[in-house]
């Protein structure tokens, strides 16, 4: 699975786990293993090659409606977007309100298999969700050298702890809400490999957990003369 997050390059330094930072990011795992359903909102600031020596700054926003294990609703608007993503635990729809298309492919059978899938398959960066799965802290320290709690700080008057971790090609940051749920409020991973260091920032908002969501939602009924078109892999 694809880590999201991101930091202040960091230095060259010896392997370090902090055990208070992996608590808290434990903490914020065991709470979404709990739940049956999560929904939010989310606002993403990525760093897009736009040409050899310059990267552009690319803003979208997402509300995301996740019920485990194998569905999700995901409406993802942009600068150029204005897109749906609908999983029913066999099968993913896109559709553009754009351009009134849409395609539909079979998928794997589970939320994360699902996410990895798009990335891997279609080049398809639904990310705001990597952190939400129970191994998700243990995931982490596997993949970083250095994992440290960062503090106490506040992030639009509300009370967060901030985590930062490294290794060699990126370095990640993670501010989790100071209350019951130890909730995300917002990622950051600086990519450190290629000629220039860029990034990808995510601001989490408006949770809702363990709503009931119905299950037309989930499901994907085209609208008067929209076209399907074939779903095609990346190179």
């Amino acid at each position: 699975m694809g880590l999201f997050l991101s930091v202040v390059i960091a230095q060259a330094q010896e392997a370090k786990m902090d055990s208070t930072a992996l608590m808290i990011l434990d903490k914020m795992s065991s709470v979404f293993g709990e739940l049956k359903s999560v929904g939010f909102t989310s606002k993403i600031a990525k760093d897009v090659a736009y040409a050899d020596d310059f990267y552009i700054k690319e803003f979208t926003s997402s509300k995301v409606r996740i019920t485990g294990p194998n569905k999700f609703s995901i409406h993802v608007l942009g600068e150029s977007k204005d897109d749906l993503y609908a999983y029913n635990g066999s099968e993913v729809v896109y559709y553009s309100f754009k351009n009134n298309i849409y395609t539909v492919a079979d998928a794997p059978d589970n939320l994360i298999e699902t996410i990895d899938w798009l990335y891997t398959d279609f080049n398809i960066e639904l990310t705001s969700a990597d952190v939400m799965y129970p191994s998700f802290a243990a995931d982490l320290a596997e993949h970083m050298d250095y994992i440290e709690f960062l503090g106490v700080t506040h992030i639009d008057g509300e009370r967060v702890y901030h985590i930062g971790g490294a290794n060699s090609t990126m370095t990640v940051q993670l501010w989790i809400s100071d209350d019951a749920y130890y909730l995300p409020k917002k990622t950051l991973i600086t990519y450190l490999e290629g000629q220039y260091a860029h990034q990808f920032e995510t601001d989490f908002a408006n949770w809702e957990l363990n709503q009931e969501y119905p299950a037309p939602i989930f499901e994907f009924l085209p609208p008067p003369g929209a076209k399907q078109i074939t779903w095609l892999k990346k190179d």
